[in-house]
């Protein structure tokens, strides 16, 4: 399960992602890690897809490099190698042989959807505000929950049912729930947020700016 496919499942609704230009602000509520204009986030992902009517299924491991307003990178490296970025300018996905193959152009909805994973990644849930019911669940033992409801008027609503992300001082676990069962987990760990500039290999992937 490559994260280009998870994204281009999103992106049937991509009138959706117009409206999440929300500014964004480092507006995290207590407890998640706020990233300065300086900082990146790294960490490693398990991303499991569940299909209705499937006993298991489709998983996929690697680690994934967050630049706030510059970019994704989502890098698997089981079961089969293969580097997907997310940026401004489109959706790439870079092959084990380093062939490029860009599936999305400079549209505006592509470089609002690295918003809005940034936003659900960094805690900003205010930027989600406009396009979402946000609800969070009382804390406890230092960890939290947060629901985000499409607003039924939405295209995304759709295509995702809701949004659940819980965590501790960082965002642990997402769960994309789809109408008919289906449902995407995307388990995040081994989380730290470094100060720019990227290493050279991974600022390679990014416009130059992400790694100046």
């Amino acid at each position: 399960m490559t994260l280009a496919r998870f994204v281009r499942s999103l992106l049937l609704a991509g009138s959706v992602f117009c409206a999440l230009a929300a500014p964004h602000a480092a507006l995290a509520r207590p407890g998640v890690v706020a990233l300065e204009k300086s900082q990146y986030l790294q960490g490693d992902f398990t991303l499991n897809r569940h299909l209705s009517g499937f006993d298991k299924g489709l998983k996929s491991q690697g680690d994934f490099v967050l630049v706030p307003g510059a970019g994704l990178i989502w890098q698997t490296t089981a079961p089969f190698p293969g580097t997907t970025v997310l940026g401004p300018g489109g959706i790439v996905n870079i092959d084990a042989n380093g062939d490029r193959n860009k599936l999305g152009t400079g549209e505006a909805q592509f470089g609002i959807f690295v918003d809005l994973i940034s936003s659900v990644l960094e805690g900003n849930w205010s930027a989600l505000e406009n396009r979402f019911h946000v609800e969070f669940s009382p804390p406890g033992n230092d960890t939290w929950q947060v629901k985000l409801t499409p607003f039924g008027e939405s295209a995304i609503g759709g295509q995702i049912t809701d949004i659940v992300a819980t965590g501790d001082t960082f965002v642990q676990q997402v769960r994309l729930n789809k109408p008919g069962g289906d449902f995407d987990d995307i388990s995040l760990s081994r989380q730290q947020t470094r100060n720019l500039p990227l290493p050279d290999d991974k600022a390679a992937l990014l416009p130059k700016a992400a790694g100046e």
